[in-house]
């Protein structure tokens, strides 16, 4: 490492599992492995267009991936300029999901205009192929769960997954504009520099699909915060134009989240439940009622919709 960089000095120091700040020539780098030398060339071609391209909400790479690929301990590394960051995004704040869902905007049109080779190595996002392993492996361990979850809410949620699944996969394969999609905006992969400009990072799920998709795990992230108003959430300027969409309806009543949430509770050991089971009981019961109206005026909207086909 200190040999590709010209830099005897450079010192390296562990964050987390495969992510590292390195500090070379007066300056600090993030450093992060990838699980393959493709994996990390889609984004190192993704990032270059991007910034070429005036989306300049992403973080540049060190100027050595332009020559070689990079190694560090056997495994492709990338390394990119550290973002000095200001205050953190958080979603319970108007303004912050204001930016952070027109950030996400401005990657799908960015994405739109993106043509290359390259660009058909990126992996389709199967959303119901997804949707359904994961509403499987809840039923699955729906018998261990009801020990900790009264079996009436954890049916409910099921039913309502297994419903608007149903009724998607139904509707066959949506049509709307194809992007690259991100795949995780949870509120830790936009991060506000010093600069105030908000950067979009992370595309380890990058994918290929409608923006609906990104859009409707956008809507389940926030509507905590909007007491699951259903009006409030279609007054969002970028969903407005969904108010007449079936498919993003039904994307909403899918309970992502508590499938999502109660899957990782089963694989990560007795400490990581311990920390996550007061958000898990909030989450599952202590918005239960306020999510059960939500889907109440879901179906009414969709039935509305089905009427004026």
């Amino acid at each position: 490492m200190q040999w590709k960089l010209g830099e005897p000095g450079a010192s390296i120091d562990t964050l987390k599992d495969g992510k590292w700040v390195l500090q070379s020539g007066g300056r600090k780098w993030f450093v992060k492995r990838y699980s393959s030398e493709k994996r990390f060339a889609l984004q190192e071609m993704l990032i270059k267009e991007l910034l070429q391209g005036g989306f300049n909400h992403v973080i540049p790479l060190h100027p050595l991936h332009q020559t070689e690929v990079i190694s560090f301990e056997g495994n492709v590394i990338g390394i990119s300029y550290w973002l000095e960051t200001a205050s953190s995004i958080d979603y319970a704040e108007v303004s912050d999901r204001q930016e952070a869902w027109r950030v996400l905007k401005g990657f799908h049109r960015a994405t739109r205009r993106i043509q290359g080779a390259w660009v058909d190595d990126v992996p389709e996002f199967r959303w119901l192929d997804k949707w359904k392993k994961r509403m499987q492996l809840f039923d699955y361990h729906l018998p261990y769960l009801q020990h900790f979850i009264a079996p009436y809410y954890l049916s409910s949620y099921l039913e309502w997954g297994r419903w608007a699944w149903e009724e998607l996969d139904a509707l066959g394969p949506y049509k709307g504009k194809r992007c690259m999609v991100h795949g995780d905006v949870a509120h830790h992969n936009f991060l506000r520099g010093i600069d105030g400009r908000v950067y979009l990072i992370d595309f380890d799920l990058l994918s290929r699909s409608p923006a609906i998709t990104d859009d409707i795990q956008m809507a389940n992230r926030v509507l905590p915060y909007l007491d699951w108003s259903l009006k409030d959430v279609l007054a969002i300027p970028s969903i407005r134009k969904y108010r007449n969409d079936a498919a993003f309806f039904l994307g909403l009543m899918y309970p992502s989240d508590i499938f999502r949430e109660w899957n990782r509770f089963i694989r990560e050991g007795q400490s990581y439940r311990e920390q996550v089971w007061p958000y898990l009981v909030q989450i599952t019961l202590g918005q239960f009622h306020q999510r059960m109206r939500f889907v109440q005026e879901l179906h009414s909207e969709l039935r509305r919709i089905i009427t004026h086909l």
